[in-house]
């Protein structure tokens, strides 16, 4: 298939800093992320947001790689150039479900960095862990805190990359992912927490809507973090 007469664009990962060359959508991609977000199927869109990233990108940003945030930034630049920065929608009343005309545009949609976070986090004087950042896979997760209590361990042991005790290093390299869930298993309620801070104060795709309803005039604020939200 002859693609060269697409254009390409440049731009770098807010999380990994990769600089990444992309091309907008093609017409079978726009349909395929079209029909995945009609769908409503959390496992339809994300094979539909990782075939089209890496189609885009030649394969060098997937879903799987690379951090969940790098893929959502991305996919805004990449839908940008692709059918328009503006983005048409309506918004709903909390209060009396009236619908009002609005837009966005899609540069205004940032990664917002709390200022402190850290992916290395210090469990005791002899035990550090560093964390990597959670790929979308875990976004039903981060998003559902009434969720499965494996699901969310599972989640933050997946999300360990290096456990640093005294007299020795565990990293991926050189430790199974059933070692990194069994030391979740161990450690105190307290640590836990603490590791959960890092979930809390990562970098997220972050967008406030404040709104004055013309039918009730309630003051209404709505919070777009989705990425189907930005689905062509």
């Amino acid at each position: 298939m002859i693609l060269n007469h697409l254009p390409t664009f440049e731009t770098t990962l807010p999380i990994t800093k990769q600089q990444i060359s992309f091309r907008p959508f093609v017409m079978k991609e726009e349909k395929l992320l079209l029909l995945a977000s009609e769908s409503e199927d959390r496992e339809s869109i994300y094979r539909a947001l990782n075939d089209s990233i890496k189609a885009c990108t030649n394969d060098a940003v997937s879903c799987d790689t690379h951090p969940m945030v790098d893929v959502q930034k991305l996919f805004l630049e990449i839908r940008g150039k692709s059918v328009g920065e503006i983005i048409e929608f309506n918004l709903v009343c909390g209060n009396c479900k009236h619908t009002t005309p609005s837009s966005l545009d899609v540069n205004t949609v940032q990664v917002k960095f709390d200022e402190g976070h850290t992916n290395v986090i210090k469990l005791s004087n002899d035990l550090i862990v560093t964390m990597r950042y959670p790929k979308l896979k875990h976004l039903s997760n981060l998003s559902n805190p009434e969720g499965s209590i494996d699901d969310i361990y599972d989640m933050v042991a997946d999300c360990i990359e290096i456990i640093q005790t005294k007299d020795e290093v565990y990293n991926r390299e050189n430790a199974s992912d059933s070692d990194f869930r069994e030391f979740i298993d161990n450690i105190t309620s307290e640590q836990f927490e603490t590791l959960k801070e890092f979930f809390d104060t990562m970098p997220v795709i972050h967008h406030d809507i404040r709104f004055s309803c013309p039918k009730c005039a309630r003051n209404n604020l709505v919070n777009i973090n989705e990425i189907v939200n930005f689905f062509v």
